[in-house]
């Protein structure tokens, strides 16, 4: 064996030359070369192509699926391909003409037990179809195993189907659930989202009444100042904005400022930053001095070194309702509708809008000695 080994390998390592062309190589790779290259015998009947005669009878003969075969049943002339035999053993002429025979060959078998007049002719037609029955039962032998094993992987075939499609449904059944599932789970990730949307006005709603209810106290030298807080953008749409509650002292008077703008009509629809200041009703009203009786300055802080900045005073008067003491949660407001331009705030260079924020600062004069706290170089009578 090893002799023979050694013998094929040598073999292989042999250089052949083609005796139909200049081709030359290993004979390891002659046969590929003929078949690509001299394949000139074509089985009619799948197309294939042989280099060999005795290649392609075996084919033709053996070993081709489209090859054509007689039935071998008497009586059934039909010719079929190879491929198709099964299919033609079991359709309905080829039945008709079993049935045929078997009853021929049963009637005759009884005429010869019989002994009734049959000739040798008869007798031969008769061994004729025993063989041929005989012939039929041993094919029929050697292909029962593989029906039989065919027939039990039909079985199991079906048992892994129904197995599978019993897996589909319950896929399916379960994907539904998961869809419900996802669709539930949408809608309440959906409410959830809008509750916290409402949640977040509410948080911002309360976020602003905080800013307003929250009460400062003055500084000592009597002032406060509030930042209000507006995009530069935003300056061309009308905005009204309030400061936090504050009071002159722990036990003394509560207000609150409100910044907007006015556009005033009458003067080719010139726009104002309006300032006013409202009087609020504080737990310690009863022992105040009412009606209020101190001026008030309100400031617009110029955020530069130059210190520009806009003052404008509010006087006391006892016979007006805003200064009175409050009989309701707040009076009515009195303030300077025409403060300053509003182009103030919108022109960088007058630097009073800074980062999206100006500064209001209020000083109540409880000396009344008249004195501007603030240094000032621009006064609000000034402005043209």
């Amino acid at each position: 064996a090893l002799a023979d080994r050694g013998a094929e390998r040598e073999l292989m390592m042999i250089k052949i030359d083609c005796y139909s062309c200049s081709w030359n190589g290993l004979y390891n790779d002659y046969k590929e070369h003929l078949g690509q290259i001299h394949a000139y015998l074509e089985c009619s009947n799948c197309h294939k192509h042989f280099f060999s005669t005795n290649l392609y009878e075996e084919h033709l003969q053996e070993l081709c699926e489209n090859r054509s075969v007689q039935c071998g049943l008497p009586g059934c002339i039909e010719r079929i391909k190879w491929s198709e035999i099964g299919k033609h053993f079991l359709c309905e002429t080829h039945q008709k003409i079993l049935l045929e025979v078997i009853t021929q060959y049963f009637f005759l078998k009884k005429c010869l037990a019989n002994n009734v007049n049959c000739s040798t002719t008869t007798f031969n037609v008769v061994s004729n179809i025993e063989q041929e029955l005989t012939t039929v039962q041993e094919n029929i032998n050697t292909l029962l195993p593989g029906v039989e094993n065919s027939l039990n992987n039909c079985a199991r075939l079906k048992s892994e189907h129904d197995q599978i499609k019993a897996t589909c449904d319950n896929l399916t059944s379960q994907r539904t659930t998961v869809r419900k599932m996802i669709q539930d789970g949408n809608e309440i990730t959906n409410k959830y989202i809008q509750e916290q949307n409402e949640m977040e006005k509410q948080i911002d709603h309360i976020n602003k009444l905080q800013i307003i209810t929250k009460t400062f106290t003055l500084d000592s030298d009597s002032t406060a100042t509030f930042a209000f807080i507006k995009h530069s953008h935003e300056m061309n749409v009308p905005f009204s904005i309030y400061s936090p509650r504050f009071k002159t002292s722990q036990f003394g008077y509560c207000f609150m400022i409100r910044v907007c703008s006015t556009i005033i009509s009458e003067n080719e629809n010139q726009e104002y930053l309006s300032i006013y200041i409202t009087l609020l009703r504080g737990e310690f009203d009863p022992i105040l001095l009412y009606p209020f009786p101190y001026n008030i300055y309100l400031c617009l802080c110029d955020q530069s070194n130059q210190r520009k900045h806009i003052v404008s005073i509010i006087k006391a008067d006892a016979n007006k309702l805003s200064f009175m003491r409050p009989t309701s949660e707040k009076n009515d407001e009195v303030g300077i509708i025409k403060f300053c331009p509003l182009n103030f705030l919108k022109n960088g260079q007058n630097n009073y809008l800074k980062d999206d924020i100006f500064f209001i600062r209020i000083f109540i004069d409880f000396m009344n000695n008249g004195i501007n706290p603030f240094n000032v170089i621009i006064e609000r009578s000034n402005i043209k």
